[in-house]
């Protein structure tokens, strides 16, 4: 399981560290990279793409038992293929979040949620006897979004640019009195993927784990 203390808030973009990113260096959006090749054609514009993204939480002492290296030398840099091996084991490594989004070559889409969960806490009271204790409900606010826009290239590769936004929380427990841990992420970049395989997009990481960000994007 992920150890992480419930006392302990973890800003994504303060506190933790970035990690290698797999695929080429981010680069211009699909937008501009289709106006150095020309307009896009109609046959490229009527492909459709399914563009995913999962984000993974992995033991990182469980990498390094695969030989991954803890800076990301080559050629022992993490892969999905480690990543994989990991989750086939619920106490290593656990997929905490995923949205998807459909979207038209050289177009723009996003997927988002937002919600609003309700705990309900007992404040026990000492001596007093038939009373029954208090309760009162703590509200936490929670979301995710991506946002991507897509460009298939004749080579068949598809150009994503992307979005990921995530505001959840730590040991969310309706006993205890102490608040939870927040956790807000965000990730942005370009990456350029082959359909049906996924790979990481981006990645942080604080001294037990490793969080990925894993995109895929099929044609459909």
């Amino acid at each position: 399981m992920v150890k992480i203390s419930k006392s302990i808030i973890v800003p994504a973009a303060v506190v933790l560290c970035l990690m290698l990113l797999v695929g080429r260096p981010v680069g211009p959006t699909a937008e501009a990279q289709a106006g150095q090749t020309g307009q896009i054609n109609e046959e490229q514009q009527n492909i459709c793409v399914l563009v995913q993204a999962f984000v993974v939480e992995v033991d990182l002492s469980q990498l390094y038992d695969q030989g991954v290296s803890p800076i990301g030398q080559k050629p022992n840099s993490v892969s999905v293929e480690n990543i994989l091996k990991c989750l086939k084991t619920k106490d290593i490594g656990q997929v905490t979040t995923g949205v998807k989004v459909a979207i038209n070559s050289g177009q723009h889409g996003e997927a988002k949620i937002k919600e609003t969960i309700q705990f309900k806490r007992q404040l026990n009271v000492p001596n007093r006897g038939n009373v029954p204790p208090n309760v009162r409900y703590s509200s936490y606010d929670t979301g995710k979004m991506l946002a991507a826009t897509v460009l298939v290239r004749p080579s068949g590769e598809i150009f994503v640019t992307f979005d990921f936004n995530q505001s959840t929380y730590r040991n969310i427990d309706g006993a205890d009195e102490l608040p939870p841990g927040t956790i807000n992420r965000e990730w942005s970049g370009a990456i350029e993927l082959r359909s049906g395989r996924p790979a990481i997009a981006a990645a942080t990481q604080n001294e037990e784990t490793g969080v990925f960000l894993i995109l895929s994007a099929d044609t459909i």
